[in-house]
């Protein structure tokens, strides 16, 4: 070889490898930034918008949400219309209000509900069955219909089963049968294999509403027993087993009938409203009955007259809470000094509210769009 060639021939080399490590410098970087912010760069170029939109990058960025290299931004979504709201910004008093609210329109599956949140997906109840949604990309994918007509008492829930990489809507309907029996059907479609599977489910517990996603399973809260021994307890529903895991139990609390379930800081919350206080506890370790402990305790008059029901949505960095008060408005609550900020939020029919985290991860993952 002349030593054009070989010089020639160690220069490629060598720019290949520095093209490689420039790559492997830009993902890692790319996969510390914001969501929102990935989104913007796609306009860069052709091979950042590339990059940004594979699915592999798009679980770098969440695990690197997960280790908290990244700092995670969430935000509310809320039904009926479907809108984006910035909660951290309605802390910020040079922020205008109108500004936190962001307006998504997705046509003719305007959203009747919603059916559970997790890293960053959001499955809505629409006509004529489910759509999973990423806010943050605004990426869709309609799910084919159910066959699953309820009676009375449907229940939902949404979560991600890591052993698979899958995600899991679950979907349960009581019926009443010929004998006058309840009877219970239970349905769970996959993201990663399209499709319905009916499961077996004998001795249900009469669930409700939305379950609330954490470490696998999801959760609801229920009347557990039966006749004079029936107490509250917190019903999981393990996404891998696809069966009804053994109930998790809740305190006596004297006049306080526990009606939600939620997450705060990775626990479960579990919250009542009473005609004295609204009441909030966390599980500090999951599964410990002796881990409960009360999170606050807020008097009745202090919360707007004459209200239905109050639901904690979310809470900021600097520790307020934001409300939910029937469907007309929400309050951002100072726990330090026990005020409040209204928010007035528009509605047609019933509002749903839940917190998802700004990801990319795709409602189609395992398959092309």
């Amino acid at each position: 070889m002349s030593l054009m060639k070989k010089q020639f021939a160690e220069t490629s080399r060598s720019s290949a490898v520095a093209e490689n490590i420039t790559e492997d410098i830009i993902i890692d970087i790319l996969s510390r930034l914001p969501a929102k912010s990935l989104m913007r760069f796609k306009c860069v170029s052709k091979r950042w918008r590339s990059l940004i939109s594979d699915q592999h990058f798009a679980k770098l960025h969440l695990q690197m949400l997960s280790l908290e290299t990244v700092a995670p931004s969430q935000k509310i979504i809320k039904s009926n219309p479907l809108q984006i709201i910035d909660y951290e910004a309605l802390d910020d008093d040079e922020v205008n209000d109108h500004v936190v609210v962001e307006s998504h329109d997705l046509g003719r599956d305007e959203p009747r509900g919603l059916a559970g949140s997790c890293h960053g997906l959001v499955s809505l109840a629409v006509y004529g069955g489910f759509l999973v949604y990423n806010p943050t990309t605004r990426e869709s994918r309609k799910l084919p219909a159910s066959n699953l007509v309820a009676t009375y008492e449907c229940f939902h829930g949404f979560g991600y089963i890591s052993t698979t990489d899958d995600y899991k809507l679950v979907h349960g309907a009581f019926f009443t049968a010929d004998d006058g029996s309840e009877e219970c059907v239970l349905e769970i479609f996959s993201l990663r294999y399209g499709s319905w599977r009916r499961v077996p489910s004998e001795d249900v517990p009469l669930l409700d509403g939305v379950g609330i996603y954490l470490n696998g399973a999801v959760h609801w809260i229920v009347d557990h027993g039966s006749g004079y021994r029936t107490e509250q307890a917190i019903i999981p529903f393990g996404l891998a087993t696809e069966t009804f895991e053994e109930a998790i139990p809740i305190p006596k609390v004297e006049g306080v009938l526990f009606e939600g379930v939620g997450i705060h800081e990775g626990r479960l919350l579990i919250y009542d409203f009473t005609s004295i206080s609204f009441e909030a506890w966390v599980m500090n370790e999951y599964g410990k009955k002796e881990s409960w402990t009360r999170l606050f305790s807020i008097p009745i008059d202090g919360f707007p007259d004459h209200i239905f029901y109050v639901i904690p949505i979310a809470y900021t960095r600097s520790g307020k809470i934001v409300f939910q008060i029937d469907v007309s408005e929400m309050i951002l609550f100072n726990l330090k000094d026990g005020t409040y900020k209204n928010y007035p939020i528009e509605e047609h029919h019933n509002v749903e509210s839940a917190i998802y985290m700004e990801t990319l991860v795709s409602p189609y993952i395992g398959h092309e769009q």
